[in-house]
């Protein structure tokens, strides 16, 4: 029996898909990298893996009571998004402001603050995602992470899955919105879920889920 609960365990923690790692180094160099362990469609896979660091990121803010921080990263988010979806053609590739961050290769200088997420799939669907990162300056480090991940995301992904991933953002703040909050456990699979669907949901008819 026991042998059989620990098989189950082993299952259920899914596949191990990808590990994103962004550390910042001295001289306010950034890099932001995503390691596919196990994937024949990496770019199909960014997205909702983006989607859930980016829940988790904004839970992680909530928890630390950077509540206010959280919201001005959702709504300038609504603007970046709105700018890549402008227009009928190509999606646009804005250049974030990451203030006096700049993006670079691997230093081989010690980190000085990194931040790391382990990324599974589950064989009946769904994610999971483990998070770790080192203490200090959340209220800035966290956001710039997510900020210099996405940047990474408007340079390197292909036309498609960069509008999916867009669109994505749109929906998930769409959730926050009308269906449960970024602070709450709840969201953190849940949103990203709801962002990668097709369900509608109308204001007038928008509850909270219990």
């Amino acid at each position: 029996m026991f042998k059989r609960l620990l098989d189950r365990f082993r299952q259920d923690r899914g596949l191990h898909k990808a590990t994103v790692q962004v550390d910042f180094f001295p001289e306010n160099q950034v890099t932001p990298q995503i390691l596919w362990l196990s994937s024949t469609s990496p770019e199909t896979g960014t997205v909702p893996l983006i989607l859930l660091v980016y829940a988790r990121i904004l839970y992680e803010l909530a928890e630390l009571n950077e509540g206010r921080v959280a919201r001005e990263l959702i709504r300038f988010l609504d603007q970046v998004c709105a700018r890549v979806l402008d227009g009928d053609g190509p999606p646009q590739r804005p250049r974030l402001p990451l203030g006096q961050l700049k993006l670079a290769a691997e230093s081989e200088q010690p980190a000085l603050k990194s931040y790391r997420a382990e990324f599974y799939e589950f064989a009946a669907g769904g994610y999971r995602l483990d998070f770790e990162g080192s203490i200090g300056k959340e209220g800035f480090y966290l956001p710039a992470a997510f900020l210099a991940l996405l940047q990474s995301c408007l340079d390197s992904l292909a036309d498609d899955p960069l509008r999916r991933l867009t669109r994505g953002l749109v929906r998930l703040h769409l959730y926050y919105r009308y269906r449960r909050d970024f602070w709450e456990g709840g969201s953190l699979t849940a949103g990203p879920i709801f962002a990668l669907g097709t369900e509608e949901i109308r204001p007038e008819d928008a509850t909270p889920e219990v």
